[in-house]
């Protein structure tokens, strides 16, 4: 085996499947390398630790066609730390990778391909196009409410549901819950309710935005795989089984008081409250006082802090409210509209933060109760 390609183009390629590296002891040797195919001058690379897999492929020179396992910390080092421009690989019979760039020769220890465990092939199910930047929007602003108890793994992916045309990703943790939909040009998977790992989707979005992709990405869904197919890469993940909570119970249907503010009003003084309420309990309370929003936070060893918010408010007398800032802060950074608004019916029910234009995003927040 022996090839050619550019260094800042592999480097690239294994940035990207080295996140489907497995790093756990309890999974087969083989599954902590890259596999390297080298045919029709192209190089595909792939990671499968079982519970997803990345397989990308790049332009290359190929001089003799193979295939090879590499250890993939090891590849991923030398590979990052070599000069720019072209490097040559060669493999001999026993399987020992022989890198050449400039005037840097490494010599890594590889392995034979047999016990890598095959990448499945997501062929048949319901398949569904989106593009690219609507598909980067809909997991950036549904992941921020994702649970990482692993006791409840049914809370660590997002469910993604499908209804006629309208495509729907939903995460919740328990203490919030965001919503983010789209409407699709074509309709041809039918109805589907799967919940899809935050990892695999987190993985595809890193992934669209190094490459700056801006095409369409196919999506593949089988009854206990999902598979994401665009220009060079493909990805499969399992998929996570279990019911997923019924949300719809969960966003409130009236809003007896609205909020309209400025987004960069509001973070600015969120975030300056932070600094007091993160040095205990993180809570900020919210209160109408002379027709502004009045944000106050307190700690005992700390101090306290006040912060008075321009805002125009719409419907019943607010109630004073304590929220955890954190939570608020997540997804005032993550909304990218001028104006927010905050939807509240009461000291102890949920809030909901919504762009004020924008109707495909809704976020659930519960309040502090005390």
């Amino acid at each position: 085996m022996e090839f050619k390609c550019v260094k800042a183009d592999l480097n690239d390629a294994i940035q990207i499947v080295e996140k489907a590296v497995s790093i756990r002891s309890t999974v087969a040797q083989v599954a902590g390398n890259i596999l390297l195919e080298a045919k029709n001058n192209s190089l595909k690379l792939t990671a499968n630790d079982m519970e997803i897999g990345i397989e990308f492929s790049i332009d290359t020179n190929v001089i003799e066609e193979g295939a090879v396992l590499a250890p993939a910390k090891t590849l991923s080092s030398i590979i990052a730390k070599l000069s720019e421009g072209e490097v040559s690989f060669k493999v001999d019979g026993n399987h020992n990778i022989l890198i050449t760039s400039k005037q840097s020769k490494p010599n890594i220890y590889g392995l034979a391909i047999d016990d890598f465990p095959v990448l499945p092939k997501v062929t048949s199910g319901k398949n569904l196009k989106i593009e690219a930047d609507v598909l980067r929007d809909m997991i950036r602003q549904s992941i921020i409410a994702v649970s990482f108890d692993e006791g409840k793994p049914f809370l660590n992916g997002i469910l993604v549901e499908k209804e006629k045309n309208e495509l729907r990703f939903v995460a919740t943790d328990g203490f919030r819950l965001a919503r983010k939909t789209a409407v699709l040009s074509e309709d041809t998977a039918g109805d589907l309710s799967v919940i899809v790992p935050s990892r695999a989707l987190q993985e595809i979005s890193r992934t669209l935005q190094q490459e700056d992709y801006q095409g369409a990405v196919d999506i593949t869904v089988t009854e206990k795989q999902i598979s994401f197919s665009f220009k060079s890469l493909y990805l499969v993940s399992r998929l996570i089984q279990g019911q997923f909570p019924d949300y719809r119970n969960v966003i409130p249907r009236e809003q007896k008081t609205r909020i309209v503010v400025a987004r960069k009003d509001l973070l600015e003084a969120a975030d300056r409250a932070s600094i007091v309420a993160s040095a205990s309990t993180n809570v900020i309370k919210l209160e109408m006082v002379d027709q502004k929003l009045l944000i106050t936070a307190s700690t005992p060893t700390i101090g306290n802090i006040s912060e008075l918010v321009d805002v125009q408010k719409e419907g019943d007398d607010m109630q004073p409210i304590a929220f955890n800032v954190r939570l608020v802060l997540d997804v005032i950074r993550n909304i990218q509209e001028d104006s927010i608004v905050l939807a509240l019916n009461g000291t102890t029910s949920p809030g909901v933060i919504v762009p004020k234009e924008n109707k495909d995003f809704t976020y659930v927040v519960m309040p502090i109760r005390g």
